[in-house]
């Protein structure tokens, strides 16, 4: 009996289908094994990539505290990769062949446990397997397999179906980064030049580095948004369990002075003086007007004092507050971005810790595509393209919940103006000091979408450039989860309502051209656009720490105020391709992508045939221009690769 896994369904059709294809083989009109030959090819590719730094700086999410300086030097490994990869193929029948991909691979420079074999990524040892058939009309793919519905340069827009690796961005070619992914796919020809194609596919997520528990310190490509989540010394994940142990200072600063705690205490200070932490915020403590700054020591004032009082237990990890400056404005720690949190707040958080799970689908929650493709007058090609499927980038729910892993509802207590955050279980019981302490939990989820798209191709003869190739894409997703922030409830230290996931439409589309030119070398140029068609921008209720709005998920960062996401995004590429060499040998290509905002990326990467079973490469990638941008926040990871193929 098969067990109800993915892989193990497909083996197990898999061995179906292969039983019926030797059953075909019977037929005395099929060729025979011995007039086909040895029906198993086999073939290899052994292959060395190894990459150095061009530029020095600290890579994002490297350094271990604030003030850490490590970085790496111009000249430095990024990457030594030594991969093996065999394909396996059979042809059982006229109309029935075998395909398998196994890749053995080792990058030496990986962080620990990516530089070997990980599942459903780039680096898993079957890369491929799957078999080819038809029944009647019908041409039938089973198995672990790639499918392209798009092809524009340097981005993926239409190709959806399977899943990429982010580990080295968007350095590796589309093939490389691509996840095969277990799939049944079938398509027929209609209506003469027309093609119908339907698909089951299981789903998987984009691997993205940092977006787990451990935030994959060290790894080379960590994003901003990914470590405003879970980094070393700006991730929330972090900053947390600090603002917890910080709670505890100043929950034991009360008990101090007599006090109870960080709790209202009538006629603390005299008849008709209350202690009052409900009117007391961390803005209040650095301008020198609470009770509590009478705990600082002599001189000691404003950020000064609570930049002390935070060191006494984070010592520098994370980014709870920036030395002493102090700049509502424009923050970039974690007390600056809740100026209005009250010490009741605090006392909800004393010795609050934080967790990161995954809550992902069934196995059997299967991911289900159609694509009708045609041509018109044999030089206008086009598809229309439709998949009901799980978003395969991941996103993350904050929640709270007490040490026995029951929920916590989120109250709030106003009182002198002043917004108090509290935790309430279902029994009605507050988490604060006298309690167990909370737990705030970071799920990341997938979620499932409808996308509706198109290509189109076509060819048209100009007088200047000679045939112009004209080719777009377009792909129109319902519902997917965009970061919203909400500066208002995260200055009041609301995290839960300040850091959210939340629905928005997208269209997205790309225009390019391209041509030949001086014989054979190929130009091409791209627009790209993505639109959020759902996207927020509200003014909040004060001029600092205030407004809702739509955050940039590749670069919102504690450093750069949350950056808010542009509501179009725009990107634009000139590609150039030739090949050299008095047999054409050899082949350079080049690639150049700026974003609007002020980011860009340059690869140019070329290769040499030495004979049939050597070939030598190289590539060149060049980061540079806005920090705050996609590309532009890689600027300190510009390499360069060699490498070298045997192919046996």
């Amino acid at each position: 009996m098969c067990n109800k896994k993915i892989p193990l369904m497909t083996l197990c059709a898999l061995l179906w289908v292969m039983r019926a294809s030797m059953l075909q083989a019977a037929d005395p009109t099929q060729p025979t094994p011995d007039e086909q030959g040895n029906p198993w090819e086999i073939h290899g590719i052994a292959k060395n990539e190894s990459a150095f730094f061009n530029n020095k700086g600290q890579r994002i999410n490297q350094a271990k505290s604030t003030t850490d300086t490590a970085h790496h030097h111009r000249g430095d490994w990024l990457k030594f990769e030594n991969s093996l990869n065999l394909f396996i193929n059979n042809q059982f029948t006229e109309t029935t062949s075998f395909h398998t991909q196994l890749n053995l691979i080792y990058e030496a420079e990986g962080i620990e446990g990516d530089r070997g074999h990980r599942s459903n990524s780039q680096n898993d040892y079957l890369r491929e397997l799957y078999l080819d058939t038809t029944l009647g009309r019908m041409d039938i793919r089973l198995g672990k397999q790639q499918e392209v519905w798009g092809t524009a340069d340097g981005i993926k827009l239409l190709d959806i179906l399977n899943p990429t690796d982010y580990r080295e961005f968007t350095q590796n070619t589309m093939a490389d980064s691509r996840i095969p992914v277990w799939m049944l796919k079938a398509s027929t020809s209609v209506a003469g030049t027309g093609n119908i194609q339907f698909l089951v596919a299981q789903h998987q997520e984009n691997k993205i580095p940092g977006l787990n528990a451990s935030g994959d310190a060290d790894d080379a490509f960590i994003m901003k948004g990914v470590d405003a989540m879970t980094g070393q010394v700006n991730g929330f994940r972090n900053i947390t369990p600090a603002l917890g142990q910080v709670a505890g200072t100043f929950d034991g600063m009360a008990k101090q002075f007599g006090l109870p705690g960080l709790v209202v205490v009538p006629n603390a200070f005299g008849p008709g003086i209350d202690f009052d932490p409900r009117t007391m915020t961390v803005q209040n403590f650095v301008n020198g007007t609470t009770p509590m700054n009478a705990a600082c020591p002599a001189g000691a004032t404003g950020a000064v004092c609570l930049n002390a009082f935070a060191q006494t237990t984070n010592q520098d990890r994370t980014m709870l507050i920036d030395g002493d400056n102090w700049n509502t404005n424009t923050p970039n720690s974690a007390f600056e971005y809740m100026n209005n949190a009250t010490f009741a707040t605090f006392n909800t958080f004393v010795n609050a810790n934080s967790a990161y799970r995954r809550d992902y689908p069934d196995d059997w929650a299967l991911n289900a595509g159609l694509r009708y493709k045609d041509s018109i007058g044999g030089n206008f090609n086009y598809s229309l393209n439709y998949l009901n499927h799980y978003d395969p980038n991941p996103y993350v729910e904050l929640s709270w919940e007490n040490a026995l892993g029951k929920p916590l509802s989120v109250e709030k207590e106003i009182a002198g103006g002043n917004t108090t955050i509290k935790l309430r279980d279902a029994n009605g019981t507050y988490s604060n000091a006298s309690t167990q302490p909370a737990t705030l939990v970071f799920t990341e989820k997938m979620n499932r979408i409808n996308s509706l798209g198109g290509s189109f191709d076509t060819s048209v003869e100009t007088g200047l450039l000679g045939p112009l190739v004209l080719r777009g894409e377009t792909l129109y997703q319902f519902n997917t989860k965009t970061p919203v922030v909400d500066r208002d409830p995260l200055s009041q230290g609301n995290l839960v309502e300040g850091l959210q996931s939340k629905d928005a439409d997208m269209f997205k589309y790309v225009f390019g051209a391209e041509f030949i030119a001086f014989t054979n070398l190929t130009i091409g140029g791209q627009f790209i656009q993505f639109i959020n068609v759902d996207y927020m921008d509200q003014t909040g209720n004060d001029t600092a720490n205030s407004g809702r709005y739509t955050a940039d998920l590749a670069t919102m960062h504690l450093s750069n105020g949350l950056r808010k996401a542009a509501q179009y995004e725009e990107f634009a590429s000139l590609f150039f391709s030739k090949p050299f060499g008095a047999e054409q040998q050899g082949r350079v290509n080049n690639i150049t992508m700026n974003e609007e905002q002020g980011g860009w990326w340059n690869r140019l990467d070329g290769e040499w045939k030495l004979n049939d079973s050597w070939v030598t490469t190289a590539e060149w990638n060049q980061y540079w221009g806005n920090e705050n941008t996609l590309f532009g926040q890689f600027h300190t990871m510009s390499n360069i690769q060699f490498g070298f193929k045997y192919i046996f």
